[in-house]
């Protein structure tokens, strides 16, 4: 009888749990919750290849090893940036989601000490050749390379769909995502610490990509991301980087590219908001002060623009800290990433 007992009592704990109003998944329970279906997380509880969402397996989630990252080297050129050589190194990387390859490119300093691995995530729908750019008017080389140059390598991708990479745009979603881990294991491979920049709407991808795998990074640096439909919308109009016909009531597209979806499930340990006083897309800066608000309650570090600022200071939009000169984004983001890894 008191066996009987104990088992019934295990059951009625096991049905409180599934249909308890607790939104944060708990890993390794052995009950798959809306909120790991919705993130596409603790795949030992769920069996995503019975749902409809995320679209891939656990599979390619961990423990993936030289043998199963598909590359191919293409291409390896040197440049001479500020007195160091940077070798650049062409590869084709595939996402194992859709099998498509992606352009790849890494920039390694050569005779300095490397701090740290970097992956640059494009804003929009952009691809690698956002970073391909003059660092500065008239000058022998990229944004990618002066940032390299400073003693880190670097990543730079087009995903699916984009630039020279094979298949169909995703925006930013479930998709994309498994590419960008895939080529954050790539680095991995080469490097022990890694930190992710992200430039407005690359945000949804580097966010998802964050939030689902749970990477251990060593930083992330999101530059003015529209961290929700609103935002990236511009007011649910639609158009931008917003695949045509989606409208703000699409739930099952939106939860998949809403940034502040996936805070909560962030292992990075440095977490930092850059924000100009005159955004570049929106009419306010309520984005970033709900990134970080939000990150503030789940991070153990968090904050917004330079060290003069608070960690983990809760804001309100009439004293979120922005800067003035825009102009000087590329350089601040130097700045941080070599305070993170010094």
């Amino acid at each position: 009888m008191k066996k009987q007992i104990l088992i019934l009592l295990f059951l009625l704990s096991l049905f409180l749990i599934s249909c308890s109003g607790n939104d944060q998944p708990f890993c390794g329970d052995g009950v798959c919750d809306q909120a790991e279906i919705k993130t596409g997380i603790c795949q030992d509880d769920c069996d995503y290849q019975k749902e409809p969402m995320p679209k891939n397996s656990k599979e390619n989630k961990k423990e993936v090893t030289n043998d199963e990252i598909i590359f191919s080297e293409e291409d390896v050129t040197d440049n001479l940036v500020d007195g160091v050589t940077i070798k650049r190194t062409d590869y084709l990387v595939t996402n194992p989601s859709t099998n498509n390859k992606l352009e790849t490119i890494i920039f390694e300093p050569e005779g300095i000490s490397i701090n740290s691995g970097v992956i640059l995530v494009p804003g929009g729908t952009n691809d690698l050749q956002m970073f391909l750019k003059d660092s500065k008017p008239g000058s022998s080389f990229s944004k990618a390379e002066e940032i390299a140059s400073k003693g880190f390598m670097v990543l730079i991708f087009s995903a699916d769909g984009r630039g020279n990479s094979e298949g169909l745009e995703d925006h930013n979603g479930y998709l994309q995502q498994d590419g960008l881990y895939e080529l954050y294991q790539f680095l991995n491979e080469k490097v022990d610490k890694i930190g992710l920049v992200s430039y407005s709407y690359g945000v949804a991808m580097a966010s998802g990509m964050l939030g689902r795998y749970q990477p251990e990074v060593n930083f992330y640096i999101e530059w003015e991301g529209p961290t929700n439909k609103e935002y990236v919308s511009v007011g649910c109009r639609g158009g931008g980087a917003v695949e045509e016909g989606v409208t703000c009531d699409d739930n099952d597209y939106w939860e998949e590219r809403e940034a502040l979806n996936f805070v909560s499930d962030f292992k990075t340990e440095y977490l930092l908001i850059l924000q100009s006083d005159k955004d570049h897309v929106q009419k306010t800066n309520d984005h970033s002060l709900d990134m970080n608000n939000l990150a503030v309650e789940h991070l153990d570090w968090v904050r917004v623009n330079g060290p003069e600022n608070e960690i983990n200071q809760i804001y309100t939009i009439d004293n979120l800290p922005v800067y003035e000169n825009d102009r000087e984004r590329d350089n601040m983001i130097i700045e941080y990433l070599l305070e993170f890894t010094e």
